[in-house]
């Protein structure tokens, strides 16, 4: 009966009978010394990378994970390690496509005995999506993958997920993003359900990632040139979900929620907090500063009142003291206020503190973090008759110009910047978005390959009339 109860809740640490009996890690597992024997394991796994051994790599990760199901680090540095490093000790891109491919069935095995762990799912969520839709060797590798009935229906007696909660994966979605998507969603679903805590992972990133997912699968459909009523629908299921997310409300770490739509209400609520508390005894804030100016010494007070330019550094410190004196807070405006009014003027202070703390946060997630905005924007606008007149003309651009049809090449470069010119004219406000730049600074480089075979002197130089100098000279934020 115990072991029974073992099995159906994957306590079993080990079968030790998959240990090679003759082994020094089996002899420190049989003492319980199980996390020294997969020390052991795992230098002798990286001497094995090192060696290019792979038959021995493969064994010794098999033992592993076997001494280690519930340790997820195993798991996930060791799928990340197949998946990403020994992947690119391969020439040929099928040996490179199967090895990320049991890269990724580790990651399974550990969903397998962690299956309520969602640090793992989302583990296997990035790399399906990265490593098959962005890796070099995506243009081979998105086709395989959605191709692979192995990996995507496999032998229930064959399949890592038989008998966990993510068995049942449905089998007709095979675009590595929309896979991607399904294993982030199932992360969020285990701690939406309580099942999971939402521990150090940001809740902002968590809820964000299905959407996003879906963005990058709807991209993916233009990089592979299906200009069609499937791409456009991608998107319209992007900007739904995408505005769902933005409606969310979401817990931040300092115990409020706030929701990314509730941005701009958010700043409009804290200012009017601080006009009605101005508007309760107008003038009384100048008036505590000057008091304060007033309470001054000398020294301070002289040296404050000096231009920065003509102060001494000796000066330079007093100012620095009297400023700090002198600065008059909310709080101190709200005591400050009549007796009949204090009341009303706290509550008032205390409503701004707090519209503004949301705010804050809110704004840094939205702006900065997620940068909510500019993928709002980019999943509506996609779906326009002029967006998509603009991806095809750009994507038949890149191929006339691998085809070496240099003047077809040149003449839809042309058409499809002369249509972004148009466009950027009615949304100046797409120009404000760095990624939007950086996406658009790509097909301007693109441009300027052909230009060094059209152009007699066989420079990259721009023609005079190119539409797009503006966004050419536009230099990019500190991150860029």
């Amino acid at each position: 009966q115990l072991a029974k109860l073992r099995k159906e809740y994957k306590l079993s640490e080990v079968d030790l009978g998959q240990i090679d009996p003759t082994s020094v890690s089996m002899k420190l597992a049989t003492f319980g010394l199980q996390g020294a024997a997969t020390n052991l394991l795992w230098s002798r796994a990286i001497r094995y990378k090192d060696r290019e051994d792979w038959t021995n790599f493969d064994a010794t990760l098999e033992q592993i994970t076997k001494l280690q199901p519930h340790f997820i680090e195993v798991w996930d540095f060791q799928g990340h390690n197949v998946a990403f490093n020994i992947s690119v000790e391969f020439d040929d891109y099928r040996d490179k496509y199967r090895q990320v491919i049991k890269g990724f069935n580790l990651l399974k095995q550990g969903i397998r005995y962690n299956e309520k762990e969602p640090r793992l799912l989302r583990r296997l969520a990035d790399y399906i999506g990265i490593k098959i839709g962005r890796s070099d060797e995506k243009k081979y590798f998105r086709p395989m993958f959605a191709a692979d009935r192995d990996y995507h229906a496999p032998p229930r007696d064959q399949n890592p997920l038989t008998g966990t909660r993510y068995e049942d994966r449905p089998e007709n979605v095979t675009d590595n993003w929309l896979i991607s998507k399904w294993w982030y969603q199932q992360a969020e679903d285990l701690i939406d359900s309580g099942v999971a805590a939402m521990s150090t992972m940001n809740p902002f990133l968590v809820h964000s990632e299905p959407a996003m997912q879906q963005m990058q699968y709807a991209r993916a459909l233009e990089e592979d040139g299906n200009f069609n009523e499937e791409m456009r629908q991608a998107w319209q299921q992007a900007a739904r979900e995408w505005l769902a997310y933005g409606l969310r409300p979401i817990l931040t770490t300092l115990g409020f929620e706030v929701r990314l739509e509730d941005v701009d209400r958010l700043k409009e609520e804290r200012d009017q907090a601080y006009d009605d508390l101005m508007a309760i005894e107008p003038g009384l804030l100048e008036k505590l500063r000057k008091q304060r100016i007033a309470d001054l010494p000398k020294d301070e007070r002289e040296a404050m009142e000096k231009a920065p330019a003509d102060r001494s550094d000796t000066e330079k410190k007093l100012a620095e003291v009297a400023k700090k004196k002198t600065m008059v807070k909310l709080e101190d405006v709200a005591e400050a206020t009549d007796i009949k009014q204090r009341s009303k003027a706290i509550k008032l202070a205390q409503k701004y503190f707090d519209y503004a703390a949301r705010y804050r946060v809110a704004n840094q997630y939205k702006n900065v973090t997620i940068n909510y905005g500019y993928w709002k924007n980019r999943a509506e606008t996609e779906q326009t008759d002029q967006l998509q007149r603009v991806r095809k003309l750009l994507y038949d651009a890149d191929k006339s110009f691998i085809d070496s049809d240099i003047p077809t090449a040149e003449k839809k470069f042309r058409e499809a910047f002369a249509l972004w010119r148009e466009i950027l004219d009615t949304h100046p406000e797409l120009l404000e978005e760095e990624t939007f730049v950086e996406d658009l600074k790509e097909d301007i480089d693109r441009y300027r390959e052909l230009m060094g075979q059209v152009n007699e002197d066989g420079s990259r130089t721009l023609p005079d009339d190119f539409p797009l100098l503006d966004v050419v000279e536009i230099t990019p934020g500190p991150g860029g």
